[in-house]
């Protein structure tokens, strides 16, 4: 991860990845960065194809989706502890 990078969360997916949560700077441009890291040959992690990264002035959108997606989880019965695998 470079200087540009500011790591903010980051979880395990499986055994061979990881998603992490980070703003960048991109262009210019500050963004939110969600993307699986993946374990490389020797141990160290890599960035994958896989996430998706937005604009700062996106972060509420995000979080609103984020909280409507809990409640409809929630509302199924799809949540059990802090994290289901």
């Amino acid at each position: 991860m470079d200087e540009a990078t500011q790591l903010v969360a980051q979880f395990e997916k499986n055994a061979k990845e990881e998603v992490r949560v980070s703003i960048d700077d991109f262009r210019g441009r500050k963004i939110i960065n969600l993307r699986v890291y993946y374990k490389a040959d020797g141990g160290h992690w890599l960035p994958g194809k896989q996430g998706l990264a937005l604009g700062v002035d996106r972060y509420r959108d995000l979080a609103d989706a984020l909280v409507k997606l809990g409640e409809e989880l929630e509302a199924k019965g799809l949540l059990g502890g802090k994290s289901s695998q």
